[in-house]
């Protein structure tokens, strides 16, 4: 049994510990869209309005091609960014959440936990936590997506085919000229209805992989059902098996989330009837000035119907068969691209979270169990 005197004493100082989960933080989601950036640019260019859906013919073609490297690099540092405020914030809310004991708080002279604060469970806390990180995040986020789903859509085609120069720079004086700084956080709550539910699945699902983990590697003897919360060290996570369970838990949150994902890309993508040549929208949105969740969630729900009722012909007389097709059709509305989208974030975390973990390890060394006790 160990007293309170073998009780480590944290070895970083809360500020050191956000400095260096930014920093892990940064470099790691950079790494991670970096690599995955052309495709990214096809699940894109698939979610467009008046997209071809997953018909691979006209997502592969030479304009595709063209665009496969437009954003890259204001992706990757806009990541870098996100990443670090995300992952920074993270950890610091999940260290004031958990119980006292936990790995943040121990020592000697443990730092009071804030009255006002709950103290909740591992799953809530990471819950909670997730949903904080992203929210600081969002400032970053949301204008870099802004300005790489303009650059990978052709948004501005009409000056590229009169010879101008497209880039990141171009689309960013472009959107405060034509829109103002409101128009670079255009689509932010749909971003936040889309992330917000991605983030809870990630990291519950993440740190739910670790805690079996670390449970299976009987660390220590304990009865505490939620170690990998309380315990006062972290515990060293193979590259291998973070790569596959970040993966896993990337594919899971990027499969469930894809509808808010395509509302968010229509909205980021729309066009304005007045003035602008309607290129690639929605149809039955031209007139509208103020585009919305709703206004694009009942249009692609009226499309779906419409399509459905075209491939039908003549009304099928059997209602199960009508409202088989029905669904079929708002299905592959709503979930087009979640393939490429699951994929990419499978990539996306298994190099996200590998790298992390890594770079944690070697940011951080004291934190960790240098030896396994059985």
């Amino acid at each position: 049994m160990a007293t309170s005197a073998s009780v480590r004493k944290p070895a970083y100082t809360q500020t050191q510990k956000f400095k260096n989960h930014f920093h892990a933080g940064a470099v790691s989601l950079s790494l991670s869209y970096a690599v995955m950036h052309p495709l990214d640019t096809l699940k894109t260019r698939m979610q467009v309005p008046g997209g071809k859906g997953i018909a691979w013919s006209a997502v592969f073609t030479r304009e595709t091609v063209r665009l496969l490297g437009k954003g890259f690099l204001i992706s990757s540092i806009g990541a870098g960014l996100q990443g670090g405020a995300r992952f920074s914030f993270y950890e610091l809310t999940k260290s004031y959440l958990l119980p006292p004991t936990s790995r943040f708080q121990t020592g000697n002279t443990p730092p009071q936990h804030p009255w006002f604060l709950p103290t909740l469970s591992p799953i809530p806390a990471t819950a909670i936590s997730a949903i904080i990180g992203d929210l600081a995040s969002s400032v970053i986020k949301v204008p870099r997506e802004v300005i790489t789903s303009r650059l990978q859509t052709g948004y501005y085609s009409n000056i590229v085919e009169a010879g101008g120069n497209v880039n990141a720079g171009f689309v960013f004086r472009a959107v405060l000229r034509e829109e103002g700084v409101r128009g670079l956080f255009r689509g932010f709550w749909s971003t936040t209805a889309r992330d917000c539910p991605f983030m809870v699945i990630l990291f519950t699902t993440y740190e739910n992989f670790k805690a079996y983990h670390t449970r299976n590697l009987q660390i220590q003897v304990t009865s505490d059902p939620n170690y990998i919360a309380s315990s006062p060290v972290e515990v060293k996570i193979p590259p291998m098996t973070s790569t596959l369970f970040g993966g896993i838990s990337g594919f899971l949150a990027g499969y469930f989330t894809t509808p808010m994902d395509v509302i968010r890309t229509r909205i980021m993508t729309f066009k304005k009837a007045s003035g602008v040549p309607v290129v690639g929208s929605v149809q039955g949105l031209k007139a509208v000035q103020e585009v919305t969740m709703t206004s694009i969630s009942r249009e692609m729900y009226r499309q779906a119907s419409v399509g459905a009722a075209q491939k039908s012909g003549a009304m099928h007389s059997n209602a199960v068969v009508r409202s088989m097709r029905h669904g079929a059709s708002v299905y592959s509305t709503f979930f087009v691209g979640a393939i490429p989208r699951s994929l990419w974030w499978f990539c996306v975390c298994s190099i996200f979270f590998s790298t992390y973990e890594v770079m944690k390890q070697n940011l951080m060394p004291l934190d960790y169990e240098t030896s396994v006790r059985k």
